[in-house]
C-alpha cells in the first residue's frame, strides 16, 4: 500500500461548514466523511494504509435506546458504529461489523467527547479500548486485541494548532489518555504490564484530525508500537 505524499498536498485553512456549528468537535451531520492516512510502525515492520469513515445519518434503534438521538457511521472496513449525543456527550453504544446483520451493543457506553459545554481543561473520563498495535508473532498466540482494558482520557488543551495532510487546523481540542494492559509473555516473564497512551485532536468544525496510539513491547513472541491517524481530506 502507498503512503500519500505530504508534497501533493496543499496547506490550507479549512473552514467551518454551514451546516456544521463551529463549535462542534464530532459533526454527526448525514454525508459528511473522513478520509484518513494511517502508518504503523509494529516494532518489527511498517504499514500504510488509508482509512474512511462516512456519517450515515439517524438510525431508529430498540430497547434502551428507543427514541434516543442515536446515529451511525460506517468505516471503509464495513463496520458500522452508533453513536449517542445528547446533553452529556458522545458516545459509541454499538457496532456491527461486515458479517453482522444487527448492532451488537456494548455493555457499557463508551465516552468519546464530553459535551461542547464541559470541553473544559482538566476534564476528565475512562472509556474501555482495545489493542490497537500490540500483536503475536504466532499464530497459535492469543490476540491481544480482544482483551479490553480501559483509558483515562483528560483534555489537555483547548487552543492547539495541527498540520495534516488535510491542511492546518487551528483551535483543536487536545486529549491525552493513558492506561495499563496485561500481557501473559511467557512462562519466565510471566505477564507484563504494557502502559499504553494516546493523542487525539479535535477540530471545531471538522472532527477528529489526528490520532496518535503508542503501545510499547518488544519481546520475543509479542511486538507492540504505534498507530498515526492523519486526516487527509474532509468532506463536508
Amino acid at each position: 500500500m502507498k503512503r500519500l505524499s505530504l508534497l501533493c498536498l496543499s496547506v490550507f485553512l479549512i473552514g467551518c461548514q454551514a451546516d456544521i456549528a463551529e463549535n462542534d468537535y464530532f459533526p454527526l451531520h448525514k454525508g459528511v466523511k473522513w478520509h484518513y492516512n494511517v502508518f504503523a510502525d509494529l516494532t518489527d515492520t511498517t504499514q500504510t494504509r488509508q482509512f474512511s469513515m462516512t456519517n450515515l445519518g439517524p438510525v431508529a434503534l430498540d430497547g434502551d435506546y428507543k427514541d434516543a438521538p442515536v446515529s451511525a457511521r460506517l468505516t471503509s472496513d464495513g463496520t458500522a458504529y452508533y453513536i449517542l449525543q445528547n446533553e452529556q456527550g458522545s458516545y459509541r453504544i454499538a457496532k456491527r461489523t461486515v458479517v453482522e446483520t444487527q448492532p451488537r451493543f456494548d455493555l457499557k457506553a463508551i465516552k468519546i467527547l464530553p459535551d461542547t459545554e464541559d470541553l473544559t481543561i482538566g476534564r476528565s473520563w475512562i472509556a474501555e479500548t482495545r489493542s490497537y498495535a500490540l500483536h503475536g508473532l504466532r499464530s497459535a498466540l492469543p490476540d491481544p486485541s480482544q482483551k479490553a482494558f480501559n483509558l483515562t482520557y483528560e483534555i489537555v488543551a483547548l487552543d492547539s494548532r495541527v498540520d495534516v495532510p488535510a491542511g492546518r487546523f487551528e483551535n483543536c481540542i487536545k486529549v491525552e489518555a493513558q492506561g495499563v494492559i496485561s500481557l501473559y509473555a511467557d512462562p519466565r516473564l510471566g505477564y507484563q504490564d504494557i502502559v499504553v497512551t494516546q493523542t487525539e485532536w479535535y477540530a471545531p468544525g471538522v472532527g477528529l484530525v489526528k490520532l496518535v496510539r503508542n503501545e510499547p513491547m518488544d519481546l520475543e513472541i509479542y511486538k507492540g508500537g504505534s498507530i498515526t491517524f492523519e486526516l487527509a481530506q474532509f468532506e463536508p
